[in-house]
């Protein structure tokens, strides 16, 4: 039996209620040559029972059960290393594709002269679980090597369910960082960037990103965002200072480590345009000059 062309990977944990419209949408696919590994981390519902009835039915899901690891990471990462495809697709167990998606970013990828293309996304629409009204549509994207608009904008990439990418690549980055409890897809993207792999997208609205009461993985309500946000400055902190010193400034005064924040402040005043750098310039020079006491 020949390996899958596509590895599609659901991470999950306790979204029984939700799981099913998911799967649908890749059973509901036009490209059929794909797996499906949903990986459960740790749920206590039923989700185990809605995916057994899928499996019984459609022998290419595949189910496995880990102990929670608190965090979208480890569920990933346990499913690029049960791929067999040569190509990776994401999908939240919250969200729901288009029946197009897998085939059009395949079409890209396949027909795309670009050696070093790494990531194929797709516009997203966000979508409220309960009127199904679109609240709002994600397709500023860019081509290309985004490394510098990823540490602009952190939501570029809307969601890991727009995102489709090679085995080989993820394996090579090194899978997904198990300290990011969240952004954790973000700084894939942005390690892939670092490497030389570029970025592309199919202009169409082909996944359904799901806005319900529990979107927060886990819903971890003592999830310490800040120390998150630390991590990656912390990570990142020589590109950024590179590419865009206004966005550690303003990082860093969120943070209230006002001293980082001026040290950052005064280099982006030298720095050339920013697309921060109008936003925070005045603040800046209010810190810099009336706030010096500040630690």
């Amino acid at each position: 039996m020949n390996n899958p062309k596509i590895s599609i990977i659901i991470p999950t944990y306790n979204r029984g209620n939700l799981i099913k419209t998911a799967i649908l949408s890749v059973i509901d696919q036009t490209f059929t040559d794909w797996e499906l590994l949903i990986i459960d981390d740790g749920s206590t519902d039923n989700t185990k029972e809605i995916v057994q009835e899928f499996i019984e039915k459609d022998k290419r899901i595949k189910y496995f059960y880990q102990e929670a690891s608190g965090g979208p990471s480890s569920p990933k990462n346990l499913g690029i290393e049960k791929a067999l495809g040569i190509y990776i697709a994401f999908l939240d167990s919250d969200d729901e594709w288009l029946p197009s998606k897998l085939q059009k970013q395949l079409e890209i990828f396949t027909t795309s002269s670009n050696p070093n293309l790494g990531i194929v996304a797709c516009y997203v629409n966000v979508k409220d679980i309960k009127t199904e009204e679109i609240i709002s549509k994600r397709d500023k994207y860019y081509k290309g090597n985004i490394l510098n608009q990823l540490l602009l904008d952190g939501g570029l990439i809307p969601t890991s369910s727009c995102v489709m990418t090679k085995l080989s690549i993820l394996k090579e980055v090194g899978l997904f960082d198990l300290r990011l409890k969240i952004s954790e897809d973000i700084d894939m993207w942005i390690r892939i960037c670092e490497l030389g792999y570029e970025f592309d997208y199919v202009p169409e609205y082909l996944v359904n990103y799901l806005v319900h009461d529990s979107n927060i993985y886990y819903g971890n309500k003592d999830l310490d965002k800040n120390k998150q946000l630390l991590n990656k400055i912390i990570k990142y902190q020589k590109l950024y200072s590179k590419y865009e010193p206004s966005l550690l400034a303003y990082y860093y005064f969120s943070l209230k480590k006002y001293n980082l924040a001026r040290k950052y402040f005064i280099k982006t005043l030298f720095k050339g345009n920013s697309t921060y750098r109008e936003k925070i310039t005045l603040v800046g020079h209010i810190m810099i000059t009336i706030f010096p006491f500040l630690k």
